[in-house]
C-alpha cells in the first residue's frame, strides 16, 4: 500500500508540473541566433527556406526534389521547383549533382530534370506520331517537346529505336527517321510521276505535284531512274525522259552527219543548255571545233583552209562567208582563220569586209603608188612640214616608238637615256659603272602604250586618202570589188604614210648629220662641266659641315643660290636646246624655272620640278638626289667619286685661290680670298662662302691661329668694316688697310698647317 501510496503522490506531481507555466521562455530570435551559431560552428547543416522561417536538412531537400519530379510526371522545371520547395534556386543548382548521383534515369537538360518514365512517355508519343505521319524530323521534336536536339536524337529515339519506336533512320540524314510503308508510298509516287513524263520537266516541278521534300526525292530517285535521268542533283535540276533523250540524240546525230556543223540556237531549242559537254559526250570520237554561233567538223575546216591556200596561191581573193554555211557569222569565220592561220605559222592574208585578201595582192596594189610616195616625202621635207612634225613630237612627249626609233638612228639620243638610266658600263658617254635609277624606261614605256592612238590622230600624212582612192578603185573595178574600194584604201593609208614618214626621215637624216655630230660634241662638253660643278658642290658642302651648326644653313643656302642655281640653268637651257625653244634661264628666278619645267614633257618635267624645288630649301643632300635623276633624264651620269681627284682638286683650288689674293688689290676682297685660304690649310677642304661670313669663319680659324695673326686679321676686318660703312672715319681705314694688305697676304701664303689635325 505504501508504494501505490508513492505512486499516486508521484502522479499528482507530475500532472502539477505539466499544467504549470515556466518562469523562462526562448524567444524566436533568440532561436535563430542560436541556429545562425550551430550553423557557423558547422555543428548542424541547415537550408533556409525563402520565407526565413523554416528550415530544410540536404537530405530532406534531396528527398523533396525526387518526390516533386515523380508528382510533376517525370519533367519539372528548375525554377518551378525552387518556387514548390521554397527554397532559393541556389540551393537547387548546388544539391543538383547529389539528386543525380546514382541516378542513371534522371538527366538535367536545359534546366530542367527529367527521368526516365518522361522519356519513356514521349517515346510513345514520336512512335504514334511517327506511324501516322510516315516520317519524322529531329528539328520538327525540338520545337514540340522543347528540348535539344541532341538529346532528344540520341537518349529518346535512337536509344527506343526497334524497341518502342517502330522505324528506321534515313542513312543520308540522320536526323530523320520513317517506316518502311512511307518509303514504299514514296517510292511508288516518284516512279508514277516520273513514267507519266515525255518532255523534260524541272525536278521542282515534280516534287510541288508529288509532295514530297527535296532530299527524299534524290536518297529515292537511283532506285527508281530506269526512266530517265537527271541533268544534276539540285533543285534547279531537270528531269529528261529516256524517250525524249533518244529522239532528242538521234536528231542531234542524224543533222550532224548531213551538215558537219550543229547551231547552238537549236540545240538550246531541243533542252540542251550545257551544248558544249554534250557535243563532246555525243561524238567523243569526232575533232569538233567550237566557235561563236556553232560546233564545226574537221570537214569544213579543211574545206575552208583549202579555199584559203588555194587563195594565197593565186595571190587573190576569197569571200569564205559565201564558202560556208549561213549561220555561220564573222565571229565564227575569224576563228577558222585564226585556227587555220596558227597551223600555217605565218599569216599571209587579211580579211576585210568578209573577203580574204592575199597580202600578195595588197603588196601588187601597193607597188602603183611608190613613186607618188616617194614624190610627196621630198615634198614635205623641202617644205619643212616634217620638221615641224618631229618638233611637235618631241614637245608633247606622246611620240610612239616607231618614231622613237627614227630618232634613234638620227642621233643616239635614246640609247643613251636608256644607258644612263640602267646604271651599268657604258652608261652616258663616260662608260662608267654609276647607280642611277632605273624607272625611266618602264614609266616612259607606259606613256607610249597609252598615247599611240592620239599621236596616230595627230600623224602627218604624207600622202592623203584622196591620192589613192581613184588608182584603188581602177584596180578593184576589173575584178570586181567596188565594195572593197574603201576598206582597202583605209588599209593601205596608214601603210603608204608610214612608208612615206620612212622616206622623209631618210632624207631629213641627211640634212641634220653634222648637226647631229655637233649636238653630241656639245652634249659631252656639257656633261663634263656639270660633273666637275656637281663635284665642286660636294666638295663645298663637305667644307661647309666642319663650322659650327649654326652657321651651316647660312652657308648652304648660299651655295645653293650659286653653284647649285649654275647648275640648274645648265641643264633647262640644254633641255631648251633639245626641244628646240629658244630660252635661256640665267635670268629666271625660281618661280620662273618651275613654269618653264611645268610646260615640259613628261619625262623632262618629272625630274626637274623637283630639281628646281630644291634650290629653295636648305638641305644640299636634297638637291645631290634631284639633280642626279635631272641628269638621267638628259642622258647624262655623274662620275663615281675618286677621292684621289678629291684631293688633287682641293689643292688645285688652294693655288687659284692664293694666285687670286697675290692679284688682288681689293681691299675687302683680300681679306676674304685670305680666309678662305687658311680654312683650306686648316681643314684641306675647299669652303664657299660670301664676304658677310667672313667673321664668322674667322672665328672658327681662333683655334689654329697665333696671337699675331689673330690680332692684325680680327684689325684688318675692324678696318674693312669702317671703310665699308662710309663714315667719317672710312677714309682713314681705308689708309690703314692699304698698310696692312701685305701683312694679311703674308699670312695667307706663309700659313702652314698646325699639328695634325685632318678634315
Amino acid at each position: 500500500m505504501a508504494d501505490w501510496e508513492e505512486i499516486k503522490r508521484l502522479a499528482a506531481d507530475f500532472q502539477k508540473v505539466q499544467l504549470s507555466s515556466t518562469s523562462q521562455k526562448l524567444s524566436e530570435r533568440n532561436c535563430i541566433e542560436i541556429i545562425s551559431y550551430l550553423k557557423e560552428k558547422k555543428i548542424i547543416d541547415l537550408i533556409f527556406t525563402v520565407d526565413g522561417k523554416e528550415f530544410l536538412t540536404p537530405l530532406h531537400l534531396i528527398q523533396d526534389i525526387r518526390n516533386e519530379l515523380f508528382v510533376s510526371g517525370g519533367r519539372i522545371n528548375l525554377v518551378e521547383l525552387a518556387k514548390i520547395i521554397g527554397v532559393d534556386l541556389a540551393h537547387i543548382t548546388t544539391h543538383l549533382k547529389d539528386v543525380l548521383k546514382g541516378q542513371k534515369d534522371i538527366h538535367s537538360i536545359l534546366g530542367q530534370l527529367i527521368d526516365s518514365s518522361y522519356i519513356t512517355k514521349i517515346a510513345g508519343e514520336i512512335n504514334e506520331k511517327l506511324s501516322q505521319q510516315g516520317q519524322i524530323n529531329i528539328s520538327d521534336l525540338t520545337i514540340q517537346y522543347d528540348l535539344s536536339a541532341e538529346f532528344l536524337q540520341q537518349q529518346v529515339v535512337e536509344k527506343h529505336l526497334g524497341k518502342i519506336i517502330h522505324g528506321k533512320q534515313d542513312s543520308n540524314d540522320p536526323r530523320v527517321f520513317f517506316t518502311e510503308s512511307f518509303i514504299a508510298r514514296c517510292k511508288a509516287k516518284i516512279r508514277g510521276a516520273l513514267s507519266g513524263l515525255t518532255r523534260p520537266t524541272p525536278v521542282a516541278s515534280i516534287l510541288n505535284q508529288i509532295n514530297m521534300s527535296e532530299k527524299l526525292f534524290f536518297s529515292l530517285y537511283d532506285q527508281t531512274c530506269m526512266y530517265g535521268s537527271l541533268t544534276s542533283r539540285v533543285v534547279g535540276a531537270q528531269y529528261i525522259p529516256n524517250v525524249y533523250a533518244r529522239s532528242q540524240s538521234e536528231w542531234v546525230t542524224n543533222f550532224y552527219r548531213q551538215n558537219a556543223y550543229l547551231e547552238y540556237d537549236a540545240l538550246a531549242r531541243l533542252g540542251i543548255s550545257d551544248y558544249k559537254s554534250y557535243i563532246k559526250k555525243q561524238f567523243s570520237n569526232e575533232e569538233i571545233t567550237f566557235l561563236n554561233s556553232c560546233a564545226a567538223s574537221k570537214r569544213i575546216l579543211e574545206r575552208a583552209e583549202a579555199d584559203i591556200e588555194e587563195c594565197i596561191a593565186s595571190k587573190s581573193y576569197l569571200d569564205l562567208q559565201s564558202n560556208l554555211p549561213s549561220v555561220f557569222n564573222e565571229n565564227d569565220i575569224q576563228l577558222i582563220l585564226e585556227s587555220i592561220l596558227i597551223k600555217q605559222k605565218q599569216q599571209q592574208t587579211i580579211v576585210i569586209e568578209n573577203y580574204i585578201i592575199s597580202k600578195a595582192f595588197i603588196e601588187n596594189l601597193s607597188k602603183n603608188f611608190d613613186e607618188l610616195v616617194k614624190e610627196k616625202a621630198k615634198s614635205v621635207v623641202e617644205s619643212g612640214k616634217y620638221q615641224q612634225y618631229q618638233t611637235e613630237l618631241q614637245v608633247s612627249s606622246t611620240k610612239p616608238q616607231k618614231f622613237e626609233d627614227v630618232e634613234e638612228k638620227i642621233d643616239k639620243r635614246e640609247e643613251r637615256r636608256k644607258k644612263a638610266a640602267g646604271g651599268k658600263s657604258g652608261g652616258g658617254t663616260q662608260g662608267r659603272e654609276t647607280k642611277t635609277k632605273s624607272t625611266k624606261k618602264p614609266a616612259r614605256a607606259k606613256h607610249v602604250e597609252v598615247e599611240v592612238e592620239f599621236v596616230e590622230k595627230k600623224q602627218l600624212e604624207i600622202i592623203t586618202s584622196e591620192d589613192i582612192s581613184e588608182a584603188v578603185q581602177s584596180e578593184l573595178e576589173d575584178d570586181g570589188l567596188d565594195e572593197l574600194t574603201l576598206p582597202l584604201m583605209q588599209y593601205l593609208l596608214p601603210q603608204l604614210n608610214e612608208k612615206g614618214l620612212e622616206l622623209a626621215n631618210e632624207i631629213y637624216a641627211v640634212t641634220v648629220a653634222d648637226r647631229t655630230a655637233n649636238r653630241r660634241q656639245t652634249h659631252n662638253e656639257l656633261q663634263n662641266k656639270l660633273n666637275a660643278l656637281i663635284g665642286d658642290v660636294r666638295l663645298f658642302d663637305k667644307g661647309l659641315k666642319l663650322l659650327p651648326e649654326d652657321l651651316q644653313p647660312q652657308l648652304q643656302k648660299y651655295l645653293l643660290k650659286t653653284l647649285c642655281t649654275d647648275v640648274v640653268n645648265e641643264i633647262l637651257n640644254y633641255v631648251a636646246a633639245e626641244q628646240n625653244l629658244s630660252t635661256q634661264s640665267e635670268n629666271f628666278n625660281n618661280d620662273q624655272r618651275l613654269k618653264f619645267a611645268n610646260d615640259l614633257p613628261p619625262d623632262f618635267k618629272k625630274p626637274l620640278v623637283p630639281l628646281i624645288k630644291s634650290l629653295t630649301g636648305q638641305s644640299i643632300e636634297d638637291f645631290m638626289v634631284t639633280v642626279e635623276e635631272g641628269l638621267a633624264a638628259c642622258s647624262m651620269i655623274i662620275k663615281k667619286i675618286d677621292k684621289k681627284k678629291d684631293r688633287t682638286i682641293v689643292l688645285n683650288h688652294k693655288h687659284v685661290l692664293l694666285e687670286q689674293l697675290n692679284k688682288c688689290d681689293d681691299l675687302a676682297l683680300v681679306l676674304h680670298l685670305a680666309t678662305l685660304v687658311i680654312f683650306t690649310t686648316v681643314t684641306q677642304c675647299m669652303l664657299h662662302a660670301s664676304g658677310r661670313h667672313v667673321a664668322a669663319i674667322l672665328n672658327f680659324l681662333k683655334q689654329y691661329l697665333s696671337e699675331e695673326q689673330i690680332t692684325e686679321l680680327t684689325s684688318y676686318h675692324d678696318f674693312v668694316t669702317l671703310m665699308l660703312s662710309g663714315g667719317t672715319e672710312a677714309e682713314n681705314a681705308k689708309e690703314k688697310l692699304k698698310e696692312k694688305i701685305q701683312v694679311v697676304k703674308n699670312i695667307a701664303n706663309d700659313f702652314k698647317k698646325p699639328g695634325t689635325e685632318k678634315c
